[in-house]
């Protein structure tokens, strides 16, 4: 009976590993908990210098507390319950079909490809739960009735705060297109590869591919065509 327990325990810790949610629950949490720490002990807009850069007045990171009613980096129109009606739906709307494409194909998907999907399912989280329960009293009475808290800041080198959920969304995004970028390169590799053994080694065109299909087509149509002479003849 131990055995048999520990056996499923190892092997729910195995699902567990390589589904990456693990990963998806430490950014999550480490979003959650950044914010809540620039919001207890910052003022709105206040900044604090963490490394300081050779250009005046301009660190190269500080932790700066700022409230966006828009998308991430501070993108979007005037109206700020426009945006938290239309970004909160957007957000929503990407966090379901992130998980139900994790659940629906959860078996036939790489871990790659899995760590990305729960990196952007992150970012849309993260930042709906700002939009949905982050009040002005919890806000510290801001002029903003609701928003993101952004609070990182490379104010050298991108001119934008933003936070953990912003970051895993573009990190997400660019590691599935590099994936994609590397899987396509491989099965064209692959691809020509097959062609080259198929063909004994020897490196065809595409010019010469073609008139070999076409050459097998036509001793195809002469093929047919004699066993019809065949059976005419008999």
């Amino acid at each position: 009976m131990k055995n048999e327990f520990w056996g499923k325990v190892l092997k729910g810790l195995n699902w567990f590993l390589h589904s990456y949610i693990w990963l998806f629950i430490i950014f999550i949490a480490t979003d959650i908990i950044t914010k809540q720490c620039v919001v207890r002990n910052l003022a709105e807009n206040q900044s604090i210098v963490l490394i300081p850069s050779w250009i005046a007045d301009k660190p190269f990171l500080a932790i700066t507390y700022v409230i966006n009613t828009n998308a991430a980096f501070s993108f979007g129109v005037g109206s700020a319950l426009a945006n938290r009606i239309f970004y909160s739906i957007v957000a929503f709307c990407g966090f379901t079909i992130i998980v139900t494409i994790f659940v629906w194909k959860y078996k036939k998907l790489h871990g790659v490809v899995k760590a990305c999907l729960m990196l952007i399912a992150t970012g849309a989280l993260g930042n709906l739960i700002d939009r949905l329960f982050y009040s002005a009293d919890f806000l510290h009475g801001s002029e903003h009735l609701n928003g993101v808290v952004d609070w990182i800041d490379f104010q050298v080198i991108w001119p934008f705060t933003f936070n953990i959920a912003d970051a895993c969304v573009v990190i997400g995004v660019i590691m599935m297109i590099i994936y994609l970028i590397v899987d396509e390169v491989k099965t064209t590799k692959a691809k020509r590869k097959a062609e080259v053994e198929q063909t004994g080694g020897k490196v065809l065109s595409k010019e010469e591919i073609s008139r070999l299909e076409g050459e097998g087509a036509a001793d195809e149509d002469l093929d047919e065509e004699e066993d019809m002479h065949g059976v005419d003849g008999e």
